[in-house]
């Protein structure tokens, strides 16, 4: 009979059907007074929900969702219908526009899906009093009315047949970077940075299994000319780069840079019902939200450990960063027909992903079924200043060489800021 809040994490697919492959419960925690932890406590009624947590689980689960896949909701477990309950009603819409402006917020991570469901979210209320659940959906537009129209939700006793489409997308490029004064400048120039890799994947050309499709094909025929596979491999070409000539480049002085150089192994999945179009943006999606992802997690451990010991007056940092973001792991959810993934440093293992996948999607995971193989741990030296300075080109140009196949370094992040 406890009260719960959780996400839905699915696809929704242009046909107008979304497909619900996991349920997340958002963990209810309390921040007792002059006490740093938090103690997970009960939670007794819905006005006591935590905005704040559930969007910022939402976030956390969004870094682990493959490419395609999306939070699409709420469920709430409760005695009584919640839907019966005007203030129930508007408390939860508050948290679906809360998770919006989050989620919205950290655009490349690609989570609206207001183009396919128009901002109508999914609310699911399973009721213990009666044993029974109702779903509906509520708009995330403020100027509507906490009003919910029906659903029709089924659970169906077949699973859903999923087929897995892999690629490996190779990053090899150099970004100058603006002045910053601050760790926090320096990130956000490095996050737009992506928005150009972004750019280029959209002008790519996408193969399966060696050859371009027609972009209405559906999946199910698809699978039908590979002979019933459930693994089709991608390959992903972009346009050449184009040279920038003594008429229209610009010489610019720059006192940092950043290079991405190596691979992204990308994994999403479809149905029988999904487009070749479809699968190619899912496929778009993934490798931006992982390196998004990746990158947004390095920051956030790269100031959690700064000591501030090298900064000038300004606050800024003085320090060279030749260092690897995490590489992407993958594990099974469900029946083991869908992976989600996470991201592990040079120093971390299968059980962090272990303790991860619990604590966020509620995952009991044996350490076993981790994929630690899609990327390898890469090991970088870490030469003086000067010498970085001078020969970083040449390092970094050599471990794309020496690193070849698909376990290599799958974005390596050179940061020279002096």
């Amino acid at each position: 009979n406890q009260l719960a809040i959780g996400l839905i994490i699915g696809q929704t697919v242009a046909s107008g059907k979304d497909f619900i492959v996991h349920l997340a419960k958002t963990p209810h925690s309390d921040t007792q007074s002059n006490v740093d932890d938090e103690v997970v406590s009960e939670l007794l009624k819905i006005t006591d929900i935590d905005n704040k947590q559930v969007a910022e689980h939402a976030l956390n689960a969004l870094r682990m969702i493959v490419g395609g896949f999306n939070i699409l909701g709420l469920f709430v477990v409760s005695e009584s219908n919640i839907f019966s309950d005007t203030s129930a009603l508007q408390k939860l819409k508050t948290v679906l526009m809360d998770i919006k402006v989050t989620l919205d917020s950290n655009g490349l991570l690609f989570a609206n899906t207001d183009a396919l469901d128009d901002g109508n979210k999914l609310l699911l209320n399973y009721i213990t009093g009666h044993k029974n659940f109702v779903c509906k959906t509520i708009s995330t537009d403020p100027s509507k009315a906490p009003s919910a129209s029906p659903v029709d939700w089924k659970f169906v006793a077949k699973a859903t047949e999923w087929f897995e489409f892999e690629a490996v997308y190779e990053v090899d490029t150099v970004f100058p970077l603006p002045h910053a004064t601050n760790h926090f400048d320096t990130e956000k120039y490095i996050m737009e940075t992506i928005n150009k890799i972004s750019e280029d994947l959209n002008k790519s050309i996408i193969f399966f299994n060696g050859e371009p499709k027609n972009k209405e094909m559906t999946v199910d025929k698809l699978m039908a000319e590979l002979e019933e596979a459930t693994n089709v491999k991608v390959t992903i070409y972009n346009e050449s780069s184009k040279l920038a000539t003594s008429e229209n480049g610009v010489l610019k002085q720059h006192e940092s840079m950043v290079r991405y150089t190596g691979i992204v192994d990308s994994r999403v999945y479809g149905c029988s019902r999904n487009s070749i179009a479809e699968i190619e943006s899912y496929i778009r999606e993934d490798v931006i939200r992982s390196i998004t992802t990746r990158l947004q997690i390095y920051y956030d451990a790269l100031l959690a450990n700064d000591d501030g010991g090298n900064d000038n007056e300004n606050g800024q940092d003085q320090d060279v960063n030749s260092t690897i973001p995490p590489r992407r792991v993958f594990f099974p959810i469900g029946n083991g027909k869908v992976s989600f993934s996470d991201y592990l440093f040079q120093y971390e293992n299968e059980e962090t992903t272990v303790k991860q996948s619990m604590d966020v999607l509620g995952v009991d995971l044996p350490s076993t079924e981790v994929v630690t193989t899609a990327e390898a741990n890469v090991q970088l030296k870490h030469p003086e200043k000067s010498e970085i300075l001078s020969n970083a080109t040449e390092e970094f140009s050599s471990l794309a060489k020496n690193d070849t196949g698909k376990l290599i370094l799958l974005v390596g992040i050179i940061g020279l800021v002096v």
